[in-house]
């Protein structure tokens, strides 16, 4: 083995975002599954985004194969920020269609590769505006209220080194849930809570930072938990509809007045 190979940085698999190909995949593969498997998604934001030049982390629970579609939809109808998504190595080497939308890969069972790949994501945050990157600290799929959650400290790692580039970087804690909820098919919600702001000057450790990360989603999620108890959702809009139940395309059909909807949705 040569002394350059030897010394050579390990090999992500980059992201090769195109503007077309993002939105056909969006388009034709994401929003359709999301709108023939759920009655409808649903978002409350509380915050507003950062200025363009501010780059942005979207954290978020991984409880769901949905997890990263739901969020690519809240992108691509609202936010319409330059996306980036760090996947798991083994579903993005299989899966490769997704580094047309921003998919990079992490392996986080190889401390060279798994750096390799936070220093990617700096990067990419550093390098251009309105960028944005979605990130699920647990790590794996896991109960949606299983607590504690569980982060790892790359995300925060990210936003520390981000910030020291940029001067700042927010992170948003991004809450999701699936619900059956009087209809033939669940619905989707999102809750996004107000961000950390992370600047340069304020002496943050990865550890400290990830717990605070930790906490504020923490707090997301079981605000999110008892809205649907509770049936909570005047606050709530609606990102995206998906297909009637069939008692009301039924009733439709046959002209008849639909029935009240569970939780006034």
């Amino acid at each position: 083995m040569t002394e350059h190979t030897r010394e050579a940085r390990p090999r992500v698999l980059t992201a090769r975002k195109h503007p077309v190909l993002n939105a056909l995949i969006y388009r034709l593969l994401v929003r359709t599954a999301l709108q023939s498997s759920f009655h409808a998604v649903l978002l409350l934001q509380r915050a507003p985004l950062p200025p363009d030049d501010v780059p942005l982390i979207l954290y978020g629970n991984h409880s769901s194969w949905w997890d990263a579609y739901v969020p690519m939809a809240l992108n691509e109808e609202r936010w319409q920020r330059d996306g980036y998504v760090m996947v798991e190595e083994t579903q993005l080497a299989r899966y490769q269609f997704f580094r047309f939308c921003g998919g990079f890969s992490v392996d986080r069972h190889d401390l060279r590769k798994a750096m390799e790949s936070l220093r990617y994501a700096v990067e990419l945050l550093s390098s251009g505006t309105r960028r944005m990157l979605l990130i699920f600290p647990q790590g794996e799929i896991r109960a949606n209220d299983q607590r504690p959650l569980g982060f790892h400290t790359g995300a925060a790692r990210i936003a520390l080194h981000v910030a020291e580039q940029r001067g700042q970087c927010w992170l948003y804690p991004m809450a999701l849930r699936y619900e059956f909820i009087g209809e033939q098919k669940p619905y989707a919600f999102i809750r996004i809570a107000e961000p950390i702001r992370v600047h340069a000057s304020e002496g943050y450790n990865a550890r400290a930072l990830t717990a605070c990360m930790e906490q504020a989603l923490t707090q997301t999620l079981d605000a999110l938990r008892e809205d649907v108890i509770a049936y909570r959702f005047a606050d709530y809009e609606r990102l995206l509809s998906g297909m009637w139940s069939i008692n009301r395309l039924w009733d439709a059909i046959r002209g008849k007045p639909q029935i009240r909807r569970v939780g006034g949705i």
